[in-house]
């Protein structure tokens, strides 16, 4: 039996193929390609980059941001880098750290698995990284346990 493979571009990924999971149909544009739980495979192929790829390239950096839907600038507040520098890791320019590349991974597994504590958390430490240190920290013991008080 004959196996018909679909290399799937969607993703913009050059080596991502199908042995089955799509449907053909020749129309008058020529042949279409439906995929079937697209979102399904998107999460498949993101997994795959994170957990078994050793290094990310900059289509799998790309691809990881987008499915994470951020903006360049987004992310490189979030990895503590700039947006020049998503832009250049993306474009093959530059090379993502170690640090930032683990950390990436984490939010895609966040992002997919997790309940979004991880990701909150990041997002907080990239907001506390952009405001100004308060010299002092106000605590209120309730009947709930110690919080913080705005000051």
């Amino acid at each position: 039996m004959n196996i018909v493979h679909h290399h799937y571009r969607g993703c913009a990924l050059p080596n991502v193929w199908l042995r089955n999971g799509f449907a053909t149909q020749q129309t008058t544009y020529g042949k279409a390609v439906a995929i079937h739980d697209l979102e399904g495979l998107h999460r498949t192929i993101g997994l795959c980059l994170v957990n078994g790829k050793p290094l990310l390239t900059g289509a799998e950096v790309r691809f990881l941001r987008k499915e994470l839907d951020m903006s360049q600038a987004h992310l490189g507040r979030v990895l503590g880098s700039s947006e020049s520098s998503v832009r250049a890791w993306e474009n093959h320019r530059g090379r993502i750290s170690r640090s930032a590349e683990r950390m990436l991974r984490v939010l895609y597994r966040e992002h997919v698995d997790g309940d979004g504590t991880v990701r909150d958390l990041v997002e907080r430490l990239a907001e506390l990284n952009r405001e100004t240190h308060k010299s002092r920290i106000e605590l209120e013991d309730t009947e709930h346990g110690w919080r913080s008080m705005a000051v």
